[in-house]
């Protein structure tokens, strides 16, 4: 396997003599490769490197710790790999990312440590890194399949990579732990909330004006429930705009379209709202895809295809635990699901698809096909609304598909300028 020629290569944001303090904000990683000089790199690389997406220039992200840093932990074969995870499961910790190198020998490969690491801790990142992505695919087992836990990075890498994938896995690990502790504590503040309201009515039985400004209270406090949740799955969804730079504008087109769409057709403020939601984050699942699909600038090929089309269940897994007052994860489960049943991945038809998995699927074809994208340019705004036109009622709701034509020729809505970050 290849040697990467970054060894002893000395980067502009490193300083010899630069040094971390060991603390909370420290994210462990474990790299694993049969070679110790790629091992080392990875050391330097990660040790060295600011954590923090953005610390070494302009844009940081202003909720990263600055103290931030990484420790590596580094194995040669991936029997030993699979031991340190189940070391760390044991004392109640785990890893922010793990780099697997596939090919081993003379021991089991990457790919078999990954599903040893997954058993031991699904909520474990992992990358695969090799130098031949292609082959790889066809040796995946049936069970491992693609989600949000495995990524591909491709030999020889660049130190950025690997900087920007501890970066953007870290992030991910560390919201999706907010995400385990809000749900955790749902159910007590739910409680609390409850026990004090029975307080309040009992102390203001004969004051109405009081009662009523307590229950306004409670609801405060649900809603800004409502926004530290959607908050947080937006701040997982940042990681797939790191890897896409297409990703982050179409989600935000296609949520204004949606949205004006269901306004047009009559939904009310809380359907709105979470229709609103879903389809802001309703590619979320694309971190399931290696980078190279996503940025390939040709027709992607069967297999590829069969990838891309794993989004919906992907992005559905990673919402389905998050408890919203919508059903914003099967929205996002059924945007590509179309009414006479040749959508994907369940093949619903009719009734049978959510009134706003119609909609977001009405406004995902036609923000698509009026966009550019690496494989073409844009086909624009007129063949969108021809297509949605022609197959109105066979795939695409005929009340989503009216309102859309009616809002664009009418001249009441217009996409705002696409902004690659």
């Amino acid at each position: 396997m290849p040697i990467l020629h970054q060894v002893g290569l000395k980067f502009r944001w490193l300083e010899k003599d630069q040094t971390r303090t060991l603390g909370d904000n420290v994210f462990s990683i474990l790299a694993v490769d049969d070679d110790p000089s790629i091992l080392e790199i990875y050391r330097e690389i990660l040790e060295s490197a600011p954590a923090r997406p953005g610390a070494s220039g302009k844009g940081g992200d202003p909720e990263w710790p600055e103290a931030a840093s990484f420790r590596t932990v580094c194995r040669c074969q991936a029997v030993e790999a699979v031991e340190e995870v189940r070391r760390a499961a044991a004392r109640g910790d785990s890893f922010a990312a793990v780099f697997l190198d596939v090919n081993m020998p003379p021991g089991p490969s990457g790919i078999w440590a990954a599903e040893q690491i997954l058993h031991l801790d699904p909520a474990a990142n992992i990358v695969l890194v090799t130098g031949y992505i292609g082959s790889e695919l066809g040796r995946l087992p049936r069970s491992l399949g693609f989600s949000d836990r495995l990524l591909f990075l491709q030999k020889p890498f660049h130190p950025q990579e690997i900087v920007q994938f501890g970066s953007a896995l870290s992030a991910k690990w560390r919201a999706e732990r907010q995400v385990q502790t809000l749900n955790c504590n749902l159910e007590w503040l739910v409680r609390q909330r409850t026990e004090e309201l029975l307080k309040s009515n009992e102390l203001l039985r004969c004051e109405v004006e009081r009662r009523e400004h307590a229950q306004q209270e409670l609801l405060q406090s649900l809603e800004q429930l409502k926004k530290v949740i959607g908050g947080t799955v937006l701040a997982i969804a940042k990681t797939v705009e790191k890897r896409d730079p297409y990703t982050s504008g179409h989600q935000r087109r296609v949520a204004e379209l949606a949205r004006a769409i269901g306004r047009e057709m009559g939904l009310s403020p809380e359907r709105l709202e979470g229709l609103a939601i879903a389809s802001a984050i309703h590619d979320i699942g694309k971190i399931s895809l290696p980078a190279e699909i996503l940025a390939k600038p040709a027709q992607l090929n069967a297999l590829e295809m069969s990838m891309v089309r794993g989004h919906s269940q992907a992005g559905f897994d990673i919402l389905q635990s998050v408890e919203f007052p919508w059903p914003v994860a099967r929205i996002v489960l059924q945007h590509h699901e179309r009414l006479n049943g040749s959508g994907y991945p369940q093949g619903l038809s009719g009734k049978g698809i959510l009134q706003e998995a119609r909609i977001v699927g009405v406004a995902d074809v036609v923000e698509t096909m009026s966009s550019h994208r690496p494989y073409r340019p844009s086909m624009g705004l007129d063949k969108a609304l021809d297509e949605i036109s022609e197959k109105r009622g066979v795939l695409y709701d005929p009340e989503a598909v009216d309102a859309c034509v009616a809002l664009i020729h009418q001249h009441r809505f217009e996409f705002a300028p696409a902004v690659f970050s």
